[in-house]
């Protein structure tokens, strides 16, 4: 049963976030097509991730009320609804309305499938759980990029976006059948108010989706304009990056659980200290084997990174998953919010995706200072002397 919850909460998270990358995957023809620019392009991706912010604030009390297995299936209703707007009235504004729709949903098909796993898997697996869950971002991310530039620039954005909508409806039913309502895994455990210094696991997913969201919504036009790569061909190498990405994503969270829940944030830091690496090799340029080579270990980094933060959050707040989501989430996609414009923006006015990089690498190195500085939160602090209580069998 845990297996096939994590299954499917893999694929609703992969779904759920497929629009931010469609506007990327897709930005070319949407250029042409509509005109935008790629500051409006970037817009589309933060209005999505805004949206997600702000649903995050009240999605783990609806969660809390609907349960996890109906708040994944109301997200993929609004993923439906907001895939195909667009198609049935073409234009920019309906692309804003489906970003917003879909970063809604989002909101909720996180802390659902959160919750979910953390009621179907004991303990020691949370972070392998949450690591696969999340591989479901990069997955999607490698199907979408290997077949959505080549068959856009024949068909066109809006068979794409309605060619997503059955497969939406069957991730629908699957979770209605598979994952639990878990409104009742929270009565046997204590309702506990989240940690003192909670607020620094928001701060440092906003820093760190800050500086490395661009490896995703960007990937295909970077490596098409600066590293000369033609669309399909930088397509192949996203998905390829995204794929290379999964084994040592699943062994950095199978590496955590192994040495405790206390290891998360240590090694979340670590990765993101890695991703900004890349990230400066990115910005270094060197042609198109070198960007390739900087893509796939910054994907790789970053998604370890993310999952676990995850697994971070549930084991600083076990009392409290739905609640700790939540508030990370917000921090997370209010980064998000600024991102992908910001990028477009700055690659807009210097001509050059170089500057843009480096200000990637920079947030994301402060992500790292970030969730070092977290570590202690929600760990019960050591005490020693007269005050202590005992801790084994008096001697006899």
């Amino acid at each position: 049963m845990g297996r096939a919850v994590v299954a499917v909460s893999f694929l609703a998270i992969g779904l759920g976030t497929a629009p931010a990358f469609l506007f990327g995957f897709l930005a070319p023809v949407l250029q042409a097509d509509l005109a935008l620019s790629r500051a409006q392009i970037g817009l589309l991706v933060g209005l999505m991730f805004g949206a997600t912010g702000l649903g995050s604030l009240p999605a783990g009390r609806v969660v809390e009320l609907l349960g996890a297995r109906w708040a994944v299936v109301l997200d993929m209703a609004l993923l439906a609804v907001a895939l195909g707007l667009p198609v049935l009235v073409p234009g920019y504004p309906a692309l804003v309305v489906c970003a917003l729709l879909a970063g809604v949903g989002y909101a909720l098909v996180n802390v659902a499938t959160n919750v979910a796993i953390a009621a179907a898997l004991p303990v020691e697996r949370h972070g392998v759980g949450l690591a696969t869950k999340t591989a479901g971002v990069p997955g999607i991310v490698a199907v979408t990029s290997l077949v959505v530039p080549g068959i856009g620039a024949v068909v066109g954005w809006r068979p794409v976006l309605l060619g997503a909508i059955p497969v939406v409806a069957l991730v629908a039913l699957a979770a209605a059948l598979v994952v639990p309502d878990a409104r009742g895994a929270g009565r046997h455990a204590p309702r506990a108010p989240l940690p003192a210094g909670f607020w620094r696991f928001t701060l440092a997913a906003v820093l760190l989706i800050g500086g490395s969201q661009a490896i995703y919504s960007w990937a295909v036009p970077f490596l098409h304009e600066s590293g000369g790569a033609d669309l399909p061909l930088a397509g192949v190498i996203t998905a390829a990056a995204s794929l290379a990405a999964l084994i040592p994503m699943i062994a950095a969270a199978r590496l955590a659980d192994r040495l405790g829940p206390g290891k998360r944030v240590p090694l979340a830091a670590a990765l993101c200290a890695l991703t900004a690496v890349a990230e400066v090799a990115m910005a270094v340029g060197g042609g198109l084997a070198l960007a390739a080579a900087g893509l796939v270990v910054a994907t790789a980094a970053q998604l370890g990174a993310v999952s676990l933060m995850h697994a971070s959050v549930v084991a600083a707040a076990p009392g409290a998953v739905g609640r700790a989501s939540g508030m990370t989430m917000v921090g997370f996609y209010t980064g998000a919010l600024f991102a992908a414009p910001v990028f477009g923006l700055l690659v807009d006015l210097t001509g050059t995706y170089a500057v843009a990089w480096a200000a990637c690498a920079a947030l994301t190195a402060v992500a790292a200072v970030c969730f070092w500085w977290c570590r202690w939160v929600g760990r019960a602090p050591v005490t020693t002397g007269p005050a202590s209580l005992p801790m084994g069998r008096p001697a006899r």
